[in-house]
């Protein structure tokens, strides 16, 4: 058996090499030129960089670029080889005593976070409080303006002791109170031992075509010694019922009124000093009745009770509620292990809800903190080229946001003239991604139409432009070609 190693520019602590150990596979990711903005498409090293990124043994620059040209020190290269010898060998490395400890802490707020599940974010508040929080069961409700009257529910969890009392108000966004929905403000008054309570929220339909609005629903001024906890804030989206639909991505769903269920990202990254990330599950294309969702997380790179600690549970959806998470608790080390992998999933629907088959599973990134910096990130292109075929229908384009993701950002995205014609070949598409913490990586979609005429290879030009909290990386303008 013959060993080699061949050292070139793989960036910080990373090296590539070849070992003579027979029968052992390391996998496939995917390439990394979708990763690095700096490693050219098809270059010779393109696939085996996307490979060894996935396997936590190369990391790149804490500007999310992998600078292939420069040197390598001889330390990066023993860290490096020490990885790899390790994912090959399965040698799990151990952590100080304090983040033994951490992780020890860790498993215990996890075993917590299962039962409450299925409520819509985690709470902001964990010392107890025999009084209760107050909070909404989802921060995002949805419902067509034909719908007329909906409920909405408060809880008072943690605590029921005594009277409390909690003050709610609609507040207008682009939908206007008084226009598109009776506007009200109120208090809502629990006695000892109430848990849940609800007011009416009144929707008025008109003939206008508007599009879709929001507004928002808000909790202040609780008393008798309770809390508010997140959500305290919903945001209330109106569909309209005399708007054709947009090219958005609800304009190419299809699936039952009572919702098809996705994960908000089709990636995320976290620290893992942040000790948890929270992933949000999103009910789209109907919001009709009561269902719930399952979800489970599995191991990657990453492994159960060293890198992070593995729950299931299911999510539950009222009638109109939209949006729900879940929390994934990390574990803290000092050790130079690279980034490490969850993979995601949802299972199980009810109620007449179904699986968004693209959607349903994500990959969680654990950056490790000991490799680079981790910031809030750039906006770019997966892909500085896209093809779809006419008889798709549509085609969704993803964004990646490289080199962190701490924070909020939005990077507003259009599509913007090409040689194909808009209604005729394409509807346009324009609108902000949001991406909340630890999202990495989302799409937009671009609905394509057929027509008889034999005109293959027309391109739309896609655009992404004004990155707030974050910036624009290379590629942030690309072409998709339609046959």
């Amino acid at each position: 058996m013959k060993n080699s190693l061949r050292s070139f520019s793989v960036g910080s602590f990373a090296v590539g090499l070849t070992l003579g150990i027979v029968g052992t596979s390391l996998g496939a990711t995917r390439a990394g030129s979708s990763i690095f903005p700096d490693v050219p498409l098809g270059a010779y090293y393109d696939s085996a960089v996307g490979e060894m990124y996935g396997l936590g043994i190369i990391t790149g620059f804490g500007d999310g670029t992998f600078k292939p040209d420069e040197g390598l020190t001889r330390g990066q290269a023993a860290v490096m080889m020490q990885r790899l010898r390790n994912e090959i060998l399965g040698i799990e490395t151990g952590g100080s005593s304090s983040s033994a400890r951490s992780r020890s802490s860790s498993s215990s707020r996890s075993s917590s976070s299962v039962s409450s599940s299925s409520s819509s974010a985690q709470v902001s508040s964990t010392a107890p409080n025999a009084h209760g929080k107050f909070r909404f069961t989802t921060n995002a409700y949805s419902h067509g303006e034909e719908d007329g009257e909906t409920s909405v529910s408060i809880v008072r969890t943690g605590g029921n002791e005594g009277i409390a009392t909690v003050d709610y108000k609609l507040v207008s966004g682009t939908a206007s109170g008084g226009l598109d929905f009776e506007a009200q403000e109120g208090t809502l008054l629990f006695q000892d031992g109430d848990t849940s309570k609800t007011f009416q929220v009144k929707l008025l339909n008109d003939a206008d075509q508007e599009g879709t609005e929001t507004f928002t629903l808000e909790l202040s001024n609780a008393t008798g010694g309770a809390e508010i906890i997140d959500p305290k804030v919903s945001v209330f989206t109106i569909q309209d019922d005399e708007t054709a639909s947009s090219s958005s991505t609800a304009a190419v769903e299809s699936g039952p009124e009572q919702g098809t269920f996705r994960y908000s990202a089709v990636a995320y990254m976290a620290r893992e000093s942040w000790e948890s990330i929270t992933i949000y599950v999103q009910r789209t294309g109907g919001t009709k009745g009561s269902v719930s969702v399952g979800y489970n997380m599995s191991d990657g790179t990453a492994r159960n009770g060293t890198e992070y600690t593995k729950t299931s549970g299911t999510l539950s959806f009222a009638d109109g509620e939209m949006e729900k998470t879940f929390t994934v608790t990390l574990d803290d080390n000092n050790d130079i292990g690279g980034n490490k992998t969850v993979n995601l999933t949802l299972t199980t629907p009810t109620g007449g809800a179904v699986l968004d088959e693209q959607f349903m599973t994500s990959l969680l990134t654990i950056f490790d903190d000991e490799v680079g910096a981790f910031g809030s990130g750039a906006f770019r292109f997966t892909e500085s080229e896209y093809e779809v075929l006419e008889s798709e229908g549509h085609k969704d384009i993803a964004v990646l946001r490289q080199g962190g993701a701490a924070g909020q950002a939005t990077v507003q995205y259009k599509t913007s003239g090409g040689t194909a014609q808009i209604n005729s070949d394409y509807k346009a598409a324009e609108g902000i991604l949001t991406f909340r913490q630890g999202e990495m990586k989302k799409v937009f979609v671009v609905e394509v139409l057929e027509d008889l005429a034999s005109d293959g290879g027309e391109a739309i030009n896609l655009v992404l432009q004004s990155p707030t909290a974050a910036t624009l990386a290379s590629p942030s303008s690309a072409t998709l070609y339609l046959y």
